[in-house]
């Protein structure tokens, strides 16, 4: 027959002496916690739901840390589940209201799941409870992963997998003293001393599997081959929704966008970044105007499919071949926004980057027919040489028939203060440059850039900006230059966009973000094609990245170029920067290396010299270092040579000192031990040389005795002459 399982407290009993219950609990919640907060970091929650549950699994943790017993009893969770029932249907139709009753459905069902789980929480008892938890944390870890592709996820997994780890750890501890005979006892007599010890190795073995799970995963992460599939990419990512970049755009869009702070993209430039400095980045151009808004008749678009693999190559337009050359090459990381408009650099040349068409509308924006919404990343090469002003004013004013068709037209009812203003600021000008220079200083000088241009009619929003308000930002700048050119005869349109970004010294790129959002103004000139201008004046107030926001964003962009779109590309670039790092290292290791050998061989020169002319300073030296390891050989005080150079070549009347009597008393023990006889420590001076009475030696070690004891206890002065004679006549003696 199948045994029946133990019971929780029966359980609990085999861990009386040392226990791991506690430990295993936290784990286990903690895991589950931070698959929850995981899950609420997507957004995909609601806030009541994230407030009660995260409330919730603290008062747990609060419990469990007090050692507090807060579990529900089966009677209570019985109550609660048949409560909730009712409660289900109330949810469903009133707090989870949505479009439709299927999202209804979803969010009263994710609230039941979310109920479930606070039960049982506060309920488990059972392994069965225990691995429901553990089922539910791996699976919100894996929802979060579908949902989310930010760094945050980054943070939360190592957190997991720690307490993960230690839950196992503890759980297989836990089944092994309760799967025991006898309960097992700990090192300490006491049962918390044992508990807490216990904590704390695993606590460490958890932190110590953690790293080397980490160092081994990034290992193979990085080693493993990799090819996009295209799977779930789009779950994961929010798209951001930009206006201002469709075929038809209200005055106003664009400073909506403007309050945003989101990252819209990052532009890595190759070589010098200082030759990016003002480059903007052009996104779609307008040429019809309504006195409202702006938008383009004409929606077609001309596909042109790629030159070769993942290269396409850009139709030149009119002029552009006559601009002096100047060639800019960046990659563009960009984000997910709702627009099909791929932003570059005026004029783009070149296009590399995984698509199936291109398209150009008539303005020559760049489109990608098949944006679904997820981040794009694209290599440009940009021609951004302009004409010099002597020869933008040399250029002639004939347009054709379709160009004053498209980019001459004004609204039907213009105020006519418009005209006689631009007529005005340009009386003095002889040609079209001159005249567009003269409106865009004007608006530059006289004007104020603001995000709230209050006053400004909604009904006529460029009369009441130039002549009333004269505030406003770059939609209504751009605008009101356009708009006096064409009053003028002089094709206009605007374009948006956004400006260059700031440049991160850390992540070596430009950080675009959607209050870099930008218009401008681009005018025709017959043999050059369309000239930008910017009649905006500086922002008063710009905002400027702090050194943290740097590191942040350089983090935030190594996540989303190494591991999020981490591939096969990037694997062979990340080879060959290991093999050109490599193969560097080893040519400035090579370089030192030769550098050391070359000076040691110059030093070693300057040493001989020094040597050839000090022979005998270097001879005397070598002398005394000889001298010095002898005497280190054999032990010798300086106090010892002293007695042997006084031995030797003794003084008259010299007397002994205490320290000296001793010394002279161990060459004394050191000549009998050479006749055979050995002092014990057990031994007095005055034994040990009445021991020698029978020698060879005779009375003589008895004397020499009589007279150390006086000078070195009875502090009397011996002439070390005596004591001399004494050494020499016992060494000169026969032997025994």
């Amino acid at each position: 027959m199948r045994s029946k399982a133990p019971s929780y407290e029966e359980r609990l009993k085999k861990q009386t002496h040392i226990s791991v219950e506690r430990y295993f609990e936290i784990s286990l919640l903690l895991s589950l916690g931070t698959a929850f907060l995981t899950l609420a970091s997507t957004g995909k929650l609601d806030l009541p739901s994230v407030a009660l549950v995260s409330c919730a699994l603290l008062i747990r943790l609060w419990g469990y840390v007090k050692e507090r017993d807060l579990s529900l009893s089966p009677r209570t969770v019985s109550r609660l589940a048949i409560f909730y029932i009712f409660f289900f249907w109330l949810d469903l139709f009133v707090f989870s209201s949505g479009p439709t009753l299927l999202d209804s459905m979803l969010t009263a069902t994710v609230h039941l799941i979310l109920f479930a789980t606070v039960v049982k929480v506060f309920s488990p008892r059972s392994y069965r409870d225990y691995a429901y938890l553990a089922t539910l944390s791996f699976m919100m870890m894996l929802a979060s992963a579908i949902l989310t592709v930010s760094t945050t996820y980054l943070a939360f997994f190592i957190l997991y997998a720690l307490f993960a780890i230690s839950t196992f750890i503890s759980y297989e501890i836990k089944r092994s003293m309760e799967a025991a005979s006898d309960p097992p006892r700990g090192p300490f007599p006491h049962p918390v001393r044992n508990r807490a010890e216990l904590e704390k190795a695993l606590s460490a073995t958890a932190i110590g599997l953690v790293a080397g799970t980490m160092v081994l995963a990034a290992l193979l992460f990085f080693v493993i081959p990799r090819y996009r599939t295209g799977y779930l990419t789009g779950l994961g990512s929010t798209t951001e929704n930009i206006t201002g970049f469709s075929e038809s755009v209200n005055l106003g869009d664009i400073g909506r966008i403007k309050r945003s702070n989101e990252v819209v993209m990052r532009v890595i430039p190759a070589g010098d970044p200082r030759n990016f400095m003002g480059v903007k980045w052009r996104g779609v151009a307008l040429d019809s105007f309504d006195g409202r808004h702006w938008y383009n008749d004409n929606t077609d678009q001309v596909m042109f499919p790629p030159a070769s693999y993942h290269r396409f190559i850009v139709p030149p337009g009119k002029g552009v071949l006559n601009r002096p050359r100047r060639i800019l090459r960046y990659r563009v990381l960009l984000s997910s926004v709702s627009t099909d408009v791929l932003f570059a650099a005026a004029v783009p040349e070149e296009i590399f980057g995984r698509f199936r068409m291109l398209s150009l509308d008539q303005t020559r924006s760049l489109h990608n027919p098949q944006h679904f919404g997820s981040p794009v990343q694209y290599e440009v090469i940009s021609q951004v040489g302009m004409p010099s002003p002597g020869q933008l004013r040399a250029a002639p004013a004939h347009y054709s028939e379709e160009m004053r068709f498209l980019y001459l037209r004004l609204p039907p009812q213009l105020d006519p203060r418009i005209k006689e203003l631009a007529q005005t600021l340009t009386a003095h000008a002889t040609n079209n440059y001159d005249r567009a220079i003269a409106i865009r200083d004007y608006l530059r000088d006289h004007f104020t850039y603001t995000l709230n241009p209050a006053g400004i009619q909604p009904n006529h929003p460029i009369s009441s900006f130039l002549f009333q308000v004269k505030k406003g930002y770059c939609e209504y700048f751009a605008s009101a230059m356009a708009v006096m050119l064409r009053t003028l005869g002089i094709p206009a349109r605007i374009v948006n966009g956004f400006q260059t970004g700031s440049y991160n010294t850390i992540g070596k790129d430009f950080v675009v973000l959607a209050r870099d959002a930008h218009s401008w103004v681009e005018v025709y000139f017959p043999g050059y094609g369309w000239i930008p201008f910017d009649p905006t004046p500086p922002n008063p107030y710009p905002v400027i990245p702090s050194k943290l926001d740097d590191y942040l964003d350089a983090l935030s962009l190594f996540w989303n170029e190494w591991i999020i779109n981490y591939d096969f590309t990037h694997q062979v670039e990340l080879v060959r920067r290991v093999a050109l790092t490599t193969k560097q290292f080893q040519g400035t290791a090579r370089q030192r290396l030769l550098g050391l050998k070359q000076r040691g061989i110059r030093l070693a020169s300057q040493i001989e010299l020094i040597l050839m002319k000090h022979k005998l300073l270097v001879l005397a030296l070598m002398a005394a270092i000889v001298g010095w390891l002898m005497m280190s050989e054999r032990e010798l005080t300086w106090g010892e040579i002293r007695i042997m150079w006084a031995l030797r070549f003794p003084r008259h009347n010299q007397n002994l000192s205490p320290h000296e009597a001793t010394l002279t008393y161990q060459r004394f023990l050191a000549l009998t031990r050479k006749r055979g006889f050995r002092k014990t420590p057990s031994e007095t001076p005055r034994e040990f040389a009445r021991r020698l009475e029978g020698s060879s030696l005779g009375r003589m070690p008895e004397e020499f005795t009589m007279l150390y004891n006086a000078s070195r206890y009875g502090r009397n002065a011996i002439p070390l002459s005596r004591l001399r004679t004494l050494l020499d006549a016992m060494r000169q003696s026969p032997p025994s």
